[in-house]
């Protein structure tokens, strides 16, 4: 159990940081998101992931986060870490520099990078673990990849796309693709380490 404490920590703090906003400061820190260009919100990227205008939006966000991050954290809570680092602040400045011009706020972005996370692996380390992880995310979260399409007023499509590529790099960073293939592996993949 001690291994899915980072998730855990990280939606705990999610919840406590919506408590705090929305009860006691009336929804003020929501404004402190990330609005792409503007210097003054650059301390944005840190902090977005923890801001949520609604409970709907916070609560859309908790199981992904969960599950996704959970998936990451049995593997290795130094890679979970990891992950969520590159996916706060490569994917923060991402929305920064290209997203429209909006107060982007909330842990979808998180939960793109750890889907773009776990299926890229599948593809750069060809393990029969990473081909099994990447499928049962697939199936049970394909279904976001529609979040990369501009089509709901309100929602930062910008900050998915930024996620799922953040993911994606830190796959390609952490991977093991230039291992060579482990005798016993079945073709095309190596033997889960």
């Amino acid at each position: 159990m001690k291994r899915f404490t980072p998730i855990l920590a990280l939606v705990a703090v999610c919840w406590a940081v919506f408590l705090v906003n929305h009860v006691m400061l009336r929804g003020a820190l929501t404004t402190h998101g990330v609005v792409p260009r503007h210097l003054a919100s650059l301390p944005g990227i840190l902090w977005s992931p923890f801001l949520h205008v609604s409970l709907a939006h916070l609560m859309a966000n908790t199981l992904p986060l969960l599950i996704l991050g959970g998936i990451i954290c049995a593997r290795s809570k130094a890679q979970f870490i990891g992950v969520t680092m590159t996916g706060i602040l490569l994917g923060g400045l991402l929305v920064w520099l290209f997203a429209r011009n909006a107060d982007h706020v909330g842990a979808s972005g998180l939960v793109f990078c750890y889907f773009g996370f776990t299926v890229a692996r599948a593809w750069f380390d060809r393990t029969i673990l990473d081909f099994g992880l990447a499928l049962i995310c697939m199936v049970g979260y394909g279904g976001i990849l529609f979040g990369l399409l501009p089509v709901v007023p309100g929602v930062s499509w910008e900050a998915h796309l930024a996620g799922l590529l953040a993911g994606v790099v830190s796959a390609r960073v952490i991977s093991n693709a230039g291992r060579k293939e482990t005798p016993g592996a079945l073709p095309g993949f190596k033997k889960a380490g």
